[in-house]
């Protein structure tokens, strides 16, 4: 069978060889025309999935590797009797690396306490129950709000979503709908944000448009400055607002579920799954498609306090500055489609679970990030 594959998958070629002709493309630019003799497509999220896109094609099945599916029209699919499988978790984790490294920068360089602070998470997918459950093994008061989901996170408080917006740490990770009983575009409106307090953290790490950028920005300059802004997703990817980018803390290209071993497991979940889907035996193993990492132990110093201490030992696996520093560089040097060359041309990262920190007083809060024990292999 003929694959077309985004290029941006890795291990694709090397996993879907052997069930067909592989063809790597750029997702951002695949057309109708490309896909006329394929059977099989395999995305990323830049790619629309929809009728445009596959009518008069012989696409049979359709993989997303990702955990949003909200640029897959799956009625569209069903309807034409098209298997779908995306990537739900694959890469939770990685997510949640960006958001505890983005607030070990802000305790490093602006001193906020995250540690006391008390928190918000809106949507409870996998990526917004696995950021909570952490905060709720470091000790913190969590509060969730998901009007469609009931949190299966233990200790963690539901809450309104005025009730969450009002925490001192608010992170972001619903999916993009405008459809439905509680449709998330823009449900973050120039009214809620006009709320927000001086020494507030926003880290949006979902999808682009759940929160009003420009009110944000109005909002930011009434407090003289005084907010704490992550932002890895944008309302007009891939052009987002650079003036808005430049007042942020950290503003990266859509990458916070960019790590290595994530986007392995996105690429290796798809392939299971197309495997079972076309009763195809599964000829690797997921141990062989997850890289491990390129630092496998570290140790820090004991003098240090334990927010340092935690600070220091992420971001020496991940510091989300660098990202940050070479997407305002690039998107403003004139190369073309900036935003998705830094996505192609992406500096591989590894999750916090490729490294071990021995470290017996700091133990259960390292475990709590995500950071493994000396003993796990």
């Amino acid at each position: 069978m003929k694959i077309i594959a985004d290029e941006n998958m890795p291990n694709a070629q090397r996993l879907f060889s052997g069930l067909g002709d592989v063809t790597l493309v750029s997702g951002r630019d695949l057309t109708n025309d490309m896909l006329a003799d394929a059977e099989v497509l395999l995305v990323r999220s830049v790619t629309k999935v929809n009728e445009a896109l596959l009518a008069g094609s012989s696409i049979k099945y359709v993989g997303s590797a990702t955990i949003g599916t909200d640029h897959i029209d799956k009625s569209y699919l069903a309807k034409q009797g098209i298997g779908f499988n995306s990537a739900p978790g694959c890469n939770a984790d990685a997510v949640a690396d960006y958001v505890f490294s983005s607030l070990a920068h802000l305790y490093l360089n602006k001193g906020l306490n995250w540690l006391d602070a008390t928190i918000g998470v809106i949507g409870q997918g996998n990526v917004g129950k696995t950021v909570a459950a952490r905060f709720v093994k470091l000790g913190c008061n969590v509060t969730v709000y998901d009007p469609l989901v009931q949190s299966s996170v233990t200790g963690v408080t539901q809450g309104t979503l005025e009730e969450v917006l009002g925490a001192d740490v608010v992170c972001l990770h619903a999916p993009l709908t405008r459809t439905g009983d509680y449709p998330s575009f823009d449900m973050i409106n120039a009214q809620s944000v006009a709320n927000l307090r001086a020494g507030q953290t926003i880290i949006s790490a979902g999808r682009g448009g759940v929160i009003n950028e420009e009110a944000l920005m109005a909002r930011f300059d009434e407090l003289n400055g005084a907010l704490n802004l992550v932002f890895d997703v944008w309302h007009q990817e891939p052009t987002p607002n650079m003036a808005f980018a430049r007042i942020c803390d950290i503003a990266t290209p859509h990458i916070a579920g960019y790590s290595k071993q994530g986007r392995e497991k996105g690429t290796w979940q798809i392939y299971e799954a197309m495997c079972k889907y076309f009763d195809l035996n599964v000829r690797s193993s997921f141990s062989e498609s997850i890289s491990r990492g390129s630092i496998e132990s570290l140790s820090l110093s004991k003098q240090l306090s334990p927010l340092e201490f935690l600070s220091r030992a992420m971001l020496a696996i991940y510091d989300p500055s660098r990202d940050s520093n070479r997407f305002l560089r690039v998107m403003t040097s004139g190369q073309l489609k900036p935003f998705d060359w830094l996505r192609k041309h992406y500096v591989e990262r590894d999750e916090f679970s490729t490294c071990v920190i021995s470290a017996p007083s700091y133990e259960q809060q390292l475990m709590a990030l995500g950071f493994k024990k000396a003993f796990e292999k």
